[in-house]
């Protein structure tokens, strides 16, 4: 909107750890199917992501870019293209999950030690600049991938520590007080941007995440962030739409003159109404720009309903079907992504 408002404490103060935290909780139930069969991994690990980019991606680019369209229509193709190997728009992480994915089944026969070390190696070569490449993809490679490595190498412990937060609310409330104020400091003095300490906040934030998401299980009261966690790959495919709208009219017009109740009145409004349009419509042809349709589906039915009944009586599976049901119930965060929970 052209100006700095109140807001612009709290995108910094979780700027050290938001997308960390994404892609740490992305990981976590990879352990799952990393070993299913090939078909059924690709299906549901890169087809499902590759569907949802390449839609509204174009979708996406109807809005920006609509003129380059109208004045030549090769042009958007080939930006279209673009924006395929050089992910750069609003979706990339939707973009970087499917190559994270294919990325840990290519290095599943690695030891997970050794896989984390260099991981980590890379996020901290990164972010000192000793290492950098012309590909954003692979950049953010090297930003993301350790968090969700650890995601999917430590899914036990980040289980735990929900549990434990459960059980010990007030010990946790003081945990949370003690980071919060640790990760002020460091976050006002740009301490997240010095290698190694970007690494270590990143994953402290995300634990941080994942223990206020276990608190919040507990109360109805959070009814409805539980409501946008379960449908939050609605609100990430759609919020650039009416965010972008809003933003326009709010910094014509000056409805709100305050910067900050702005900004704020665009993050709720850019959260809901997508949640209401898929609401709208639930019941038609156009769900198809929330679920994939059966036919871009792979591999034989049959199959994928047997395996499906052979791993849902397996004790592993259910042990870990009542963890999820936590971090379902957790928020908007823990539950972003529950719908590539299986």
């Amino acid at each position: 909107m052209g100006a700095t408002g109140w807001l612009r404490w709290i995108v910094d103060f979780s700027k050290p750890f938001r997308m960390p935290d994404f892609f740490l909780i992305s990981g976590l139930f990879l352990s799952r199917t990393i070993n299913s069969n090939l078909t059924t991994y690709i299906d549901k690990k890169v087809v499902h992501f590759a569907y949802f980019y390449l839609l509204w991606l174009g979708l996406t680019l109807l809005v920006t870019d609509h003129d380059v369209l109208r004045a030549n229509p090769v042009q958007f193709l080939k930006l279209y293209g673009w924006n395929i190997l050089q992910p750069t728009g609003v979706l990339w992480f939707v973009h970087m999950l499917a190559v994270f994915y294919v990325t840990t089944r290519m290095l599943r026969s690695v030891p997970k030690w050794g896989v984390l070390l260099a991981a980590a190696g890379l996020q901290i070569a990164h972010q000192a600049l000793w290492i950098d490449t012309p590909s954003f993809a692979i950049n953010r490679l090297m930003d993301y991938y350790v968090f969700f490595f650890l995601g999917y190498a430590i899914s036990g412990l980040v289980f735990d520590v929900a549990d434990r937060a459960k059980v010990r609310p007030w010990i946790t409330v003081s945990i949370l007080a003690g980071w919060g104020v640790c990760n002020y400091w460091l976050t006002q003095h740009n301490l997240h941007h010095i290698p190694v300490y970007g690494l270590l906040m990143g994953l402290a934030g995300a634990l941080a995440v994942i223990e206020i998401a276990a608190l919040l299980s507990k109360w109805k009261s959070a009814r409805f962030l539980r409501y946008c966690g379960q449908n939050s790959i609605v609100i990430y495919l759609t919020f650039f739409f009416p965010m972008t709208f809003l933003e326009r009219v709010l910094a014509k017009n000056q409805i709100i003159p305050d910067v900050g109740w702005g900004c704020f009145a665009i993050l709720v409004i850019s959260a809901v109404l997508p949640l209401l349009f898929h609401l709208a419509i639930k019941k038609t042809p156009l769900i198809a720009l929330y679920v994939r349709p059966k036919l871009l589906r792979l591999g034989n039915k049959h199959t994928a309903l047997a395996t499906a009944a052979a791993s849902r009586f397996s004790k592993a599976r259910l042990a870990n079907a009542a963890k999820c049901r936590v971090f379902r119930r957790s928020g908007a965060y823990i539950s972003s992504i529950r719908s590539h929970c299986y």
